[in-house]
């Protein structure tokens, strides 16, 4: 297993923490993902993995839409992140090179990229619902390594806010990550 595999799997396997705990009535609470619920954050990060799911089965670039409605979030999300894991378990997976979200590159190379929004969005769902986030610092690192050269390019594409949120000269790295993806760190639902 490459070290790039183990790290996608802890930033899904936070998530799932995270969405596992999350009363069923909180859902629809507001998220610090402007105009979006937890229910919603969660629906994009659903297309996103069956996105990367099919880019991998198929080694060519996929866009999945995200459900327009998400009746049962739990079975949904577990459902998709078996078929990741499942399509990243295949022979020659990692191997596969290719054109990609983010460039030419292999798999192996894209889930370093990818792993960054399940380990946001786990956070974003936390922080929406009351459930303690587990966004693991190690992972935050690799993370902040991996989207700081491209955060330009990224927020150009409307994939990390705008602008970055400024957190303190001594912020702990899942702070300074937060804030580098344009997360406020202290943010609470109003």
């Amino acid at each position: 297993m490459s070290e790039n595999l183990r790290n996608f799997t802890r930033a899904v396997y936070g998530m799932d923490a995270v969405v596992q705990r999350v009363p069923e009535a909180a859902w629809d609470n507001p998220s610090p993902c402007e105009g979006w619920s937890a229910r919603n954050v969660l629906a994009h990060q659903i297309g996103v993995l069956r996105g990367a799911t099919e880019t991998i089965a198929s080694g060519e670039m996929k866009r999945v839409a995200q459900p327009e409605e998400l009746p049962d979030p739990v079975s949904e999300w577990n459902k998709t992140r078996d078929g990741v894991l499942a399509a990243l378990d295949q022979k020659g997976a990692l191997n596969q090179e290719g054109e990609f979200w983010f460039g030419p590159m292999s798999i192996d190379q894209f889930i370093s990229v990818v792993q960054w929004d399940p380990l946001t969005h786990g956070w974003d769902i936390a922080k929406a619902t009351g459930v303690e986030p587990s966004l693991d610092p190690e992972l935050a690192q690799r993370s902040y390594d991996t989207i700081a050269p491209m955060r330009a390019n990224l927020a150009k594409r409307n994939l990390v806010a705008e602008a970055e949120v400024e957190v303190s000269a001594g912020a702990d790295i899942v702070d300074r990550y937060l804030g580098l993806v344009g997360r406020d760190p202290n943010w609470t639902a109003a």
